[in-house]
């Protein structure tokens, strides 16, 4: 009979040693993932830099019943963080400041690269892909935190975009 049971402590032990790490992996994955009161914000993303100022990129969704604002931005590791355009300027890319933007009930915005931005300017240090930081956006409905991953130097979009949360 003692024997029949080694197995089962053995199947026990596996699993109580793999449930922390199958929640970790939950955890890292709710961090593509933020939310208030109905707006939801994923996979906030930047490129690799060792220039001062960084564009980050996040898809915002609006499943609140009301009209929303984002007003701004804010994080520690810059010294300035404020929602920018993409224009061509004599052939040129650049970025102007922009005034808060809505999003009504039930649509979404995406600041993509060549498109809307948070840009970060008088950055603390190098960003390196890998690498990992908090931002929050200032809106209508409050400061919604987001977790940034920070990509590879050339990347186009957020590693794990593409997929559902």
């Amino acid at each position: 009979m003692i024997e029949r049971t080694k197995p089962m402590r053995h199947l026990l032990l596996v699993a109580a040693l793999l449930a922390p790490a199958l929640v970790s992996a939950e955890e890292r994955h709710d961090h593509h993932l933020s939310e208030l009161q109905g707006v939801r914000a994923l996979h906030a993303w930047t490129r690799a830099t060792g220039a001062d100022k960084a564009l980050v990129f996040v898809e915002l969704e609006n499943d609140s019943p009301r009209r929303i604002v984002i007003e701004g931005a804010g994080t520690d590791i810059a010294k300035s963080a404020g929602l920018v355009g993409f224009q061509l300027v004599d052939g040129e890319p650049s970025y102007s400041a922009l005034p808060p933007l809505p999003i009504e009930p039930g649509r979404e915005m995406h600041l993509d690269p060549n498109g809307m931005a948070i840009l970060l300017t008088g950055l603390t240090h190098e960003l390196t892909e890998g690498e990992e930081f908090d931002l929050h956006l200032e809106t209508s409905l409050g400061e919604l935190e987001l977790h940034v991953a920070v990509e590879a130097a050339n990347a186009s979009q957020h590693s794990h975009a593409g997929h559902s949360h």
